[in-house]
């Protein structure tokens, strides 16, 4: 089979516990990778919303420093890397070129909390975007960096739909229909970016499946992502684990379980869009987006 995540925040644990990919407590570890004929995997940089100004950018930078130290020991072709909190910014338009640089594929522009861009899902105050955050969205997308919206405030969503002159992804967000949580999707967000021609990544984590999260479980996953697909998400509907930066339900322990999945959503949709919902969505997206 074929496997492209959207998501995961297993560079950040190797980061801050000066780590391996090989580690065996992380969710994403080399020696538990299943035999894919093809992997493809976003490594989100997370900054948390403790992080602060220049604090910020030191924790990018030691991040950068980690996946470039790691990828000279291990095959990392098609392993690329993301933002999580533009707060790695600290306020200054000219550190979008770090990311050109370092030739990061998406940010997702808040965390939880507020940044200098605008208001997360979780801020106090849900004010939307800053008049820095406009200026940041329109250079992301003048040098083809696509923008995340999960994470974002309702009001910052609409606000970026309202600014993004290209196709805007949610990497790790689920459907709120199913499970009331705010960092899930509305229908009709996960229709804005369905129409926008970008692409919506299935979080697996306990809280964004089920409304009790302790009873979330694969069945959950397809409950999710078949009220998704009745909103003809069929060329939407991506993978986006959250491996590593979330709890699993019980019978997820780490990417090894992914075929098992496969096989599930194979019984319930057909391979053949199973195959689109595992690897050629977002695969399609970022060549599209002529950045892999």
């Amino acid at each position: 089979m074929q496997y492209f995540d959207l998501h995961c925040d297993t560079l950040y644990r190797a980061t801050i516990d000066d780590s391996d990919f090989n580690n065996s407590d992380y969710h994403v570890c080399l020696s538990k990778t299943p035999d894919f004929s093809i992997y493809k995997q976003m490594f989100a940089i997370w900054i948390p919303d403790a992080y602060k100004g220049e604090e910020a950018t030191l924790l990018f930078n030691r991040a950068i420093n980690k996946y470039n130290d790691l990828k000279s020991k291990h095959n990392l072709n098609n392993f690329y890397l993301a933002v999580e909190n533009a707060s790695m910014l600290n306020g200054n338009i000219n550190n979008i070129e770090l990311l050109i640089k370092n030739k990061i594929r998406y940010v997702t522009l808040t965390w939880n909390g507020e940044n200098e861009l605008g208001s997360g899902v979780l801020s106090n105050t849900d004010y939307g975007i800053t008049a820095f955050g406009k200026e940041v969205v329109k250079k992301l997308c003048d040098n083809n960096i696509a923008i995340d919206v999960s994470h974002a405030s309702d009001k910052l969503f609409y606000d970026v739909v309202d600014i993004c002159k290209t196709p805007i992804i949610a990497t790790h967000s689920n459907s709120r229909k199913i499970t009331d949580n705010k960092r899930n999707l509305t229908d009709e967000q996960f229709n804005i970016i369905r129409d926008s021609g970008g692409v919506v990544g299935l979080n697996f984590y306990k809280g964004f499946l089920n409304n009790n999260p302790d009873k979330a479980c694969i069945d959950d996953i397809i409950r999710h992502a078949d009220h998704l697909l009745n909103l003809n998400g069929e060329d939407t509907l991506s993978i986006g684990a959250d491996f590593d930066g979330a709890d699993m339900p019980s019978d997820i322990s780490s990417i090894s379980d992914i075929p098992v999945i496969y096989s599930r959503f194979c019984d319930e949709f057909g391979a053949k869009l199973t195959k689109k919902l595992f690897f050629e969505n977002a695969n399609l997206y970022f060549t599209n987006f002529d950045i892999i």
